[in-house]
């Protein structure tokens, strides 16, 4: 299913499109218009790929696909509300500007303001979005037993088992030093000053750039874009939901630091706003109190007089990890195992030496907002390099197998649902044999 992802620089060239427009293909009340493909196309191409004529073929079975789901989602009512387009814009807009290096540059690059790109972007969002909750449902019944995982491995030919390398599962406590009054004083004199000059007129997303130390907005001029209440700290949400526009609050503390923030717009009950943090400054004493805490914590937990997981619950201060039992996550496996190449240099050497079950010294760290502190690591497993098998490898097979099955069921329901539904397929396009399924 076609996500859209870079849409929008295609569309930057609407001449193009309106020249090539036609009618590709008709499922029920649902067209597929050839400037879609040809945008599709064209983002296939801007993400390295070379010129393939066969593609275009994969991308109307897609977009087939998408519009069979979108009906059924409409004929079975199912609904999206605003806060979750809204959500899905937001996110798609930043790895927009990401690619694109600046919000000035995708505006430039576009021809619009970014509020004028998301409107005109909302549709299509909302159609994915309704495509992908009819998929949901159509899925979510489905489980798998441990007979089904056994019969799924069993099928699987001895040579197309996969091998895995040597993986370990490791967990982490962290600790950040606490700030003495001096720095919080410091810290809030200093923002006081940048909130009075954006009161005598200087530029809020200037002084953002120039000053917030958010890695993430900072290069934004603070933007943070829509977000709904429960989406921030309950601090900062107090504060934003009682700006007006325009308007900018005075100092405020949260567990990230200090800040100040601008209430840009409000949609609903969603707000736009952009802030200045700014952190207290931590020195060596601050930093070597939360290495001996921390150390304190590993020889507590060393001697038996501490449990691991409980340590993680009451002292860990890395909110991601601790969710998890304070066993770091791969982002992009959703498991907790890690090959050894995947670690960065600092967490492989200070396993490295581990057994099963011990913790490492503490070790400095800096955390994705350049907040410094110190952690400790928890070896909890370590494996061989190995032929997947049952015993070791249950979750990731279960995985493959439950995938399996949830692909099965959607092919069913694409069949029973292709059968009753018309559809009606450009001349031009029926020479794709991907396509005969829909004929």
């Amino acid at each position: 299913m076609l996500l859209l992802l870079a849409a929008v620089f295609v569309k930057a060239q609407p001449s193009k499109s309106s020249m090539i427009d036609g009618l590709v293909a008709v499922v029920g009340d649902k067209i597929i218009l050839k400037s879609d493909v040809e945008s599709e196309y064209a983002n296939w191409i801007a993400q390295g790929n070379e010129s393939d004529p066969d593609m275009k073929c994969i991308i109307i079975d897609q977009l087939l696909t998408n519009k069979l789901m979108l009906r059924q989602a409409e004929l079975d009512s199912l609904e999206v509300s605003d806060e979750e387009i809204e959500g899905q814009i937001e996110r798609r807009m930043r790895y927009f500007i990401s690619m694109i290096g600046s919000r000035e540059k995708l505006e430039e690059f576009y021809g619009k303001s970014v509020l004028e790109i998301k409107e005109e972007f909302r549709p299509q969002i909302k159609e994915m979005v309704l495509a992908q909750k009819m998929q949901e449902q159509i899925t979510q019944s489905v489980t798998i037993s441990p007979r089904e995982v056994q019969a799924y491995f069993a099928k699987v030919p001895t040579d197309s088992i996969p091998y895995f390398d040597a993986e370990i599962e490791i967990g982490q406590i962290v600790v950040f030093p606490e700030v003495g009054p001096v720095q919080k004083e410091f810290t809030i004199e200093k923002l006081s000053d940048i909130r009075n000059r954006i009161l005598k007129g200087e530029s809020f997303t200037t002084l953002a750039l120039l000053y917030s130390e958010d890695p993430g907005s900072a290069k934004e001029g603070g933007s943070l874009g829509f977000f709904g209440r429960g989406e921030m700290v309950p601090e900062f949400e107090a504060v934003a939901f009682k700006l007006k526009p325009g308007e900018v609050s005075p100092v405020i503390r949260t567990k990230f630091g200090y800040h100040i923030l601008q209430l840009i717009e409000r949609r609903g009950d969603r707000v736009h706003c952009r802030h200045i943090l700014i952190k207290p400054p931590v020195g060596t004493r601050e930093l070597e109190r939360a290495r001996v805490k921390l150390d304190s914590l590993r020889k507590e937990i060393t001697a038996g007089n501490l449990d691991f997981t409980a340590a993680v619950r009451k002292h860990s201060e890395d909110e991601e990890s601790k969710q998890n039992g304070g066993m770091l996550m791969d982002a992009n496996s959703g498991t907790n195992t890690f090959t050894i190449d995947q670690l960065t240099p600092d967490v492989y050497f200070a396993i490295d030496k581990l057994k099963l079950g011990e913790l490492s010294d503490p070790q400095p760290y800096s955390a994705p907002d350049g907040s410094r502190g110190f952690r400790i690591f928890y070896l909890k497993t370590r494996t061989s390099p190995h032929q997947a098998n049952l015993d070791t490898d249950y979750a990731r097979i279960q995985n493959a197998a439950l995938s399996m099955k949830r692909i099965e069921t959607v092919q069913t329901w694409f069949m029973k649902t292709k059968s009753k539904t018309y559809i009606n397929i450009d001349q031009e396009y029926l020479s794709c044999q991907n396509l005969e399924r829909w004929q």
